[in-house]
């Protein structure tokens, strides 16, 4: 590959992370943190950019550090750790919920108001027959969300935007959250749980600059840049989004739904045109999130039953699972998708962190002690979360210092490194394992 082309392919790919972590939910909660905001909107944008976009490309950086796929990083923790991660992770949280939700959400906000006798049957099959289509190959997937997938999404949310822009609604107003614009908006980033897509679709990334000839440290530069490209991109939307959704805070009042919100700024703005804008845009995050999803989830079922069952036929019975699960309705599945995330994602956090971290680290107990305490003290937040009226248990939470942020794992997660790094002082650490195109160079 020449180098020449390093700064195509990394646009590429760049462009082909940002499609599959901006879906629809991302689209909408920028103009409610807006609306919060009001005239200091600005630091809302940037409590976006920390929590809702510079963290899930942190977690591309973290594995693209220690090496090239994701249990590369969770091997640091134990080699069980990556296995037990993705059979939950995509068996409850990307197959259970995320894809067949991200085809109901096509059905509500793009399909429905546009074509209001479409049933929502229709609209999944065709959604999942799409998402076969794109997902199918996965050599072409990151040419495809990136070359032509995205580019769309971008010139439809590009009309938007800046129509959004030159002709705001009003002026941002106070709405008294002062100096709280910047912490909310980190939270609400946060509870989006886009790290998980971030360590889960950093393998496609970085395999696929392997594929395009690049390298050692090519490769690590190109998972580098790629990621910068996808932060750019972020949060000129989000940020855009942002300010939109302020310019309307002395138009609608604090409690619009979030749907309601942005459909109704671009109603006002657009009328129909717009409308349809937004439904394409809609439509499109979530078809480029669910390809990225689905492609990572059938690929990591593909190596776990040791590549004897087709990838295709993984995926057709991804997409199959995604059209009746989205046919039946996916409220059903939220409740137990939220405890499950409350104990995964600190966990993974921890695990980033320390993977930028990993070559300042001696031993993997930094890795064993954080991730395991991060784990046990989240699953109490997890049931709180099924059941909050176990007084015992609250009372308990809450003696953890920043547990009333969600955060109280964090100090346990600190005094877990410690302990985990003196019991395993001494011990090597965790190797991953040589990638066979280097080896082959090597040797040649």
């Amino acid at each position: 590959m020449n180098k020449k082309n390093f700064w195509k392919d990394t646009i590429i790919v760049g462009l082909a992370l940002f499609s599959t972590m901006f879906g629809a939910g991302n689209l909408i909660f920028p103009p409610q943190i807006g609306l919060f905001s009001g005239d200091q909107w600005m630091w809302g944008a940037l409590g976006l950019l920390l929590g809702g976009i510079v963290l899930p490309v942190l977690a591309l950086w973290a594995v693209n550090n220690v090496g090239d796929k994701s249990q590369d990083l969770m091997g640091h923790v134990s080699p069980w750790f990556y296995n037990a991660y993705y059979l939950i992770g995509c068996s409850f949280i990307a197959m259970g919920s995320t894809l067949p939700r991200s085809a109901a959400t096509t059905h509500e906000m793009a399909i429905q108001p546009l074509f209001p006798n479409v049933p929502i049957w229709i609209t999944v099959i065709v959604f999942f027959v799409l998402v076969y289509f794109f997902a199918c190959d996965p050599n072409s997937v990151i040419d495809k969300l990136g070359k032509y997938m995205t580019p769309i999404l971008v010139v439809l949310l590009a009309i938007v935007l800046i129509k959004g822009v030159i002709s705001p609604l009003g002026t941002p107003v106070d709405t008294g959250i002062g100096g709280g614009a910047f912490g909310d908006a980190i939270l609400t980033a946060y509870n989006t749980g886009d790290l998980t897509v971030g360590i889960m679709f950093a393998s496609v990334i970085l395999l696929d600059l392997r594929r395009r000839g690049y390298n050692g440290q090519e490769s690590k530069k190109g998972g580098f840049m790629a990621g910068i490209i996808c932060i750019v991109v972020l949060f000129a939307v989000y940020g855009t989004l942002t300010y939109i959704g302020a310019c309307a805070s002395g138009v609608y009042p604090q409690d619009t739904a979030q749907t309601a919100l942005l459909s109704g700024i671009i109603q006002d703005i657009m009328g129909p045109v717009g409308m349809a804008c937004l439904g394409g845009a809609v439509a499109l995050a979530c078809l480029t999130t669910a390809v990225g999803i689905g492609t990572t989830c059938v690929g990591f079922f593909y190596d776990f039953f040791k590549k004897k069952i087709p990838y295709k036929v993984l995926m057709l019975i991804a997409c199959l699972i995604g059209v009746f699960m989205g046919i039946t309705g996916v409220q059903n599945i939220v409740n137990y998708v939220t405890p499950i995330f409350l104990v995964v994602y600190p966990a993974l956090i921890v695990n980033t962190v320390l993977g930028l971290l990993n070559k300042f680290l001696p031993n993997d107990g930094f890795y064993k002690g954080g991730v395991l305490m991060a784990a046990v003290v989240s699953l109490g937040d997890a049931v709180l979360s099924v059941n909050p009226n176990i007084g015992w248990l609250q009372s308990f939470m809450d003696l953890f210092p920043f547990s009333g942020l969600g955060f109280a794992w964090v100090v346990p997660s600190i005094i877990g490194m410690v302990v985990g790094a003196i019991i395993c002082r001494g011990k090597p650490k965790y190797q991953p394992l040589p990638d066979p195109a280097e080896v082959s160079a090597q040797e040649k």
